[in-house]
Formats: structure tokens, sequence, C-alpha cells
């Protein structure tokens, strides 16, 4: 890999430096407890590897930091992106409705002068398109209130009261099918 190839740069994933910064944690902490021998060289030893794994904490913390960053930038790049596209999606479901409503009159226009020149037809037969009719039956409801009870249909949903029952799992409750849970919500700023 060439110096200008981006996987040259940083080229350990950010949980492969977590591994070693832990590793290197543990090296210090073993190395820390040979301080303060009574042999010379073993205390000389333990500084010179204390030295070392501070050295490499330090470089191991900055990569790790570094990493942590650009991913974090990425992250909100991702999220600018989809604000983008939903913003985009909700202009262009307004667009569609507004070209729907315009087709809808034109439709409605077109109609209308038809089936003014020809009541009776069912049908017409234009150069590059064909308009058909079709009877149907429908039931438009002109005040709910007025219609007796035995012609509507329920519908019942059950769904878990999560406030209440968090309420009485805090006061001492025990909830079978139910338990309190501690979550760490994080936000990237």
């Amino acid at each position: 890999m060439s110096s200008t190839d981006p996987r040259a740069q940083g080229a350990e994933s950010l949980y492969a430096l977590g591994i070693q910064t832990q590793y290197i944690d543990g090296e210090l902490a073993l190395a820390a407890e040979l301080l303060g021998s009574d042999d010379p060289e073993q205390e000389e030893t333990a500084i010179r590897l204390v030295e070392q794994y501070l050295e490499a904490q330090a470089h191991t913390a900055a990569l790790l930091e570094s990493k942590a960053d650009n991913i974090c930038r990425y992250i909100d790049h991702l999220q600018a992106v989809a604000k983008f596209r939903k913003e985009q999606s909700i202009r262009l479901a307004e667009l569609a409705a507004a070209d729907e409503k315009r087709a809808q009159s034109l439709t409605d226009y077109m109609l209308k002068v038809l089936t003014a020149l020809r009541p009776e037809a069912r049908n017409f037969s234009l150069p590059t398109h064909e308009l058909r009719s079709r009877r149907s039956e429908a039931v438009e409801i002109e005040d709910e209130d007025l219609i007796p009870d035995d012609l509507f249909k329920s519908k019942t949903t059950r769904t878990p009261d999560k406030t209440a029952i968090k309420a009485a799992l805090k006061g001492g409750q025990e909830i079978v099918g139910a338990r309190l849970v501690q979550r760490t919500n994080w936000s990237i700023k």
C-alpha cells in the first residue's frame, strides 16, 4: 500500500485499538508493580518498561481518539444525508400530491366536457387513449350519529401502559412479564 492509500493511515480498527489499549494498561500495571524493588537491575528494568508503556499508551490513545473522531465525523455525514433525504421525501410527496390533484382536475374537466356532448356514452375512443366507465355502488355517510349502533364495527387494541408499569416497578411492586432496565443514551455533538 502506498502512503496515499487511506487504508495505510490508521490501519488498525477501533476495536483493535481498544484491545491494544487494554493490553498496554495491563502491562503497565505489571511493570509498575516492579517499581520499588530492592534489586537495582529490576528497578531499572521496571522504570524502562513503565516509560515504554506510557509512551505506547499515549500513542495508542491518540490513534483511538482520532479513529473515534473520524467515525463521529462520518456519523454526522450520514445523519445529514438522512435528514436531507427525509426533507426531500416530504417535498417530493407534496409535489406528487399536487400533480395527482392537477391530473384529477384535468380528468374531471375533460369528462365534464365529453359527457356533456354525449351523455349516454360509456366509453370514448381517442387517438391514443381509451376512456371507459363502469358502474359501482358506494355508501356515503352523511351523519354518523344517526346510524344505529349495530351497524358499527368495533376495534379494540391493548397495549401495556409503560408509564404506569414503570411507576409500579419503582414503587417496589413486582410485575411478572416486565422489568425496569437502565439504559445509557449517547449523543454526538
